[in-house]
């Protein structure tokens, strides 16, 4: 059969069926000549799979290339997952330089082993790789940002790890823990090519609900929005003599619009009046105060506090909802301009 494919590879598709069924012909009438019932080997399966439904030859290609990448990632792992002792320090060295030139380079194999490790390996150390990203593309040449910016459409998930270590590295607590402009607005526009972080939240509700999950495990922290809605509100007092009310509008619309989400997602948890005390020191926002001050139905996880997110699909008095009780509820005020919506998508711009 072997002599037959080499033959049939220089004809064309239509042209080489016709031979396979050709050769198939002579090929089962011999079988039956000695055997009432022929047995079908593997030779003239292939060559129909080949030539005639066409599936490449080359079909046991894709198993052998997960093994080579299972093998790329178990070396990978052993030559820096850190052990705890002094070789950590020239490990996570070489790890750097490693990751920075395959970003340079655009290695992807290299990028998707990092992403994997940057998904195992304790933030401490994650914190670090991510600091020499930040010093060698963000700070040492300008304008070299655009070289990681690239990152986004050769390794996706290289760059949805990225964000989650520089995320822990820059707390807002002092000028050195506040990220560099340029990366700000690197990770705005990989958000906005592709909204990874909405989305993501969204589907959360589902699987925490098939673990039964739903209700008991945050995911986000409410101690960590503290720090971030202080810093929202120093960088909107800073802005407001500067005729920024627009830029300030739309960082508080993607506020609400997160916090949105992570409520309905169950992956924050808090009570609405954490929520509004926290929310009360930032300038006013109609879609803020929208989803701060809606009312929260009873959640049908028992599990779950009286008080307490998730379900926040119900929107608040005034924006067309009628309520069970009318007399037990007072209107309040409307705040147009926005519509809330439970699963709405919501357009992402970036602040210019």
């Amino acid at each position: 059969m072997s002599d037959i494919r080499h033959s049939l590879l220089r004809r064309d598709a239509l042209s080489a069926a016709k031979e396979v069924l050709y050769h198939l012909d002579i090929y089962f009438s011999s079988q039956l000549q000695s055997a009432p019932l022929p047995i079908v080997d593997k030779g003239p399966v292939e060559l129909l799979e080949e030539f005639v439904f066409q599936v490449p030859k080359e079909r046991g290609a894709q198993p052998k290339e997960q093994t080579k990448d299972s093998v790329r990632q178990i070396i990978f792992s052993s030559l820096f997952s850190p052990q705890g002792n002094k070789a950590d320090d020239s490990r996570m060295s070489l790890l750097g330089k490693l990751v920075s030139m395959a970003v340079a380079v655009c290695r992807i194999p290299v990028l998707e082993c990092a992403a994997s490790w940057l998904q195992r390996t304790p933030v401490v150390y994650c914190v670090r790789l991510a600091r020499a990203l930040v010093d060698d593309y963000c700070c040492l040449v300008p304008g070299s940002v655009q070289t990681l910016k690239q990152m986004f459409s050769a390794s996706p998930r290289f760059c949805c790890q990225f964000i989650t270590s520089v995320t822990a590295l820059y707390d807002l607590s002092s000028d050195d823990l506040i990220p560099p402009l340029d990366l700000l607005e690197m990770i705005v526009n990989w958000i906005f090519e592709d909204s990874s972080v909405l989305q993501v939240l969204m589907m959360l509700q589902v699987h925490l609900t098939e673990k039964n999950l739903y209700g008991r495990l945050g995911l986000i922290l409410f101690d960590h929005m503290v720090p971030l809605v202080e810093e929202i509100n120093r960088l909107a007092d800073e802005l407001n003599p500067l005729n920024a009310s627009q830029e300030i509008e739309l960082s508080l619309d993607r506020l609400a619009q997160a916090l949105q989400v992570a409520m309905a997602s169950g992956a924050l948890l808090c009570t609405r009046d954490d929520l509004r005390t926290l929310c009360s020191r930032l300038p006013h926002n109609n879609l803020l105060q929208l989803v701060i001050s809606g009312p929260v139905p009873q959640s049908p996880h028992a599990a779950l506090p009286p008080g307490f997110y998730p379900h926040i699909h119900t929107p608040p008095l005034g924006y067309g909802a009628v309520p069970a009780h009318p007399a037990a509820h007072p209107a309040l005020p409307t705040h147009p301009g926005h519509t809330f919506i439970s699963g709405m998508t919501f357009p992402f711009r970036p602040i210019r």
